[in-house]
């Protein structure tokens, strides 16, 4: 009986310790907002400033973003419709992908 509760418990380590490796990669913060300013690309900046109605927060999307993305914000900016911006975490003011929601 002792070694049958043994066998269990290595066995549960193992099922729990192989776990681990396959984690699924969990998706950033994605909320909807509609681009109230796109300042204009500067040369000397590696990002494009962009300010939504919905937060007091300037964010920031790369130069060498998907240039998608940038004209969905232009376009939200434009016809004052939503997209969807997501972000690696709340925290972050940097912008990893702009959709259509």
């Amino acid at each position: 009986m002792c070694l049958l509760s043994l066998l269990f418990m290595v066995y549960s380590i193992h099922a729990i310790a192989g776990s681990k490796h396959h984690k699924t990669k969990t998706k950033g913060v994605v909320y909807s907002m509609t681009a109230l300013y796109v300042n204009p690309p500067n040369n000397d900046e590696t990002f494009i400033g962009i300010i939504f109605r919905e937060s007091q927060r300037k964010y920031k999307l790369p130069k060498d973003a998907n240039p998608q993305y940038l004209d969905l914000l232009k376009e939200s900016e434009k016809k004052h419709i939503p997209v969807l911006v997501e972000r690696v975490k709340e925290e972050s003011d940097v912008i990893v992908s702009v959709k259509k929601p």
